[in-house]
């Protein structure tokens, strides 16, 4: 037992001493001026050297922007850009009138900054991969959608309509500033996400004539028009324009 309680005794003192031992600390001084500039790591300089060339094209400038825009519930000025992009672009890839568009505030993954804007920024607003679809669809199957749509509680992100909601139903609805017509075939653009159900949308139970664009993701539709924008000396300049109206819900911001 003394020989336990000695082993015991020394475990505690070693405990101890170990506590209580003095950490030795060592430091260099670096000026934070110009000079920082000149200190290399070779391994870090070295493993960046090497993925610079891949990076480089993100780092592109593309155009201008007056302010920082973010997307918006039931509407904003980033999403209403993107969805509106959406539209243009299925236009003249098709050569065909686009009279709705829509895209969802799901994959509209951070803020449009204030200033240049690179490439990057872009790419990380849209990460996925999604690309442009188009289809037509019947007024009075629009009409259905956008009710089932409203109904669920749920709104995205749409181009060339007017849409008031009143609760969970839908008041009224426009296309192109025209009251919709149940028996005309209107085109309609999104995205493959929503045209295969994400986010609970059923709109593809709807879609005739599909036309899928696989070659033309969002992130690279909307790279090309802020470089079309620039290229006309436009910078961007976005806004709302009350084209999605929620009455009479306190959930109206999802």
């Amino acid at each position: 037992m003394k020989i336990k309680s000695l082993f015991l005794t020394l475990l505690l003192l070693l405990g101890v001493s170990a506590v209580y031992a003095q950490i030795n600390y060592s430091w260099t001084t670096v000026a934070m001026d110009a000079s920082w500039g000149d200190i290399k790591d070779f391994t870090a300089t070295k493993i960046i050297s090497k993925y610079e060339p891949m990076v480089a094209p993100l780092m592109e400038i593309i155009g201008y922007s007056e302010d920082e825009y973010d997307k918006g519930i039931p509407e904003g000025p980033l999403s209403n850009f993107a969805v509106d992009v959406i539209r243009a672009v299925a236009e003249k890839e098709t050569g065909s009138k686009v009279d709705v568009a829509m895209t969802n505030f799901g994959g509209i993954r951070t803020s449009l900054p204030k200033g240049a804007v690179r490439v990057y920024d872009i790419f990380s607003i849209f990460p996925f991969d999604n690309y442009l679809v188009t289809f037509d669809i019947s007024g009075a199957d629009l009409d259905k959608f956008l009710r089932n749509m409203a109904s669920r509680g749920r709104v995205e992100a749409l181009s060339n309509v007017k849409v008031v909601f009143d609760g969970y139903k839908l008041e009224s609805l426009t296309v192109g500033g025209e009251a919709i017509d149940p028996e005309k075939n209107y085109k309609f653009a999104t995205i493959n996400f929503l045209m295969d159900g994400g986010d609970r949308l059923s709109v593809g139970d709807f879609a005739k004539n599909i036309t899928n664009l696989e070659h033309i993701f969002i992130r690279d539709a909307i790279v090309d028009y802020v470089r079309e924008m620039t290229a006309r000396g436009e910078i961007i300049s976005l806004k709302n324009d009350g084209r999605v109206i929620i009455k009479n819900r306190e959930d109206s911001r999802r």
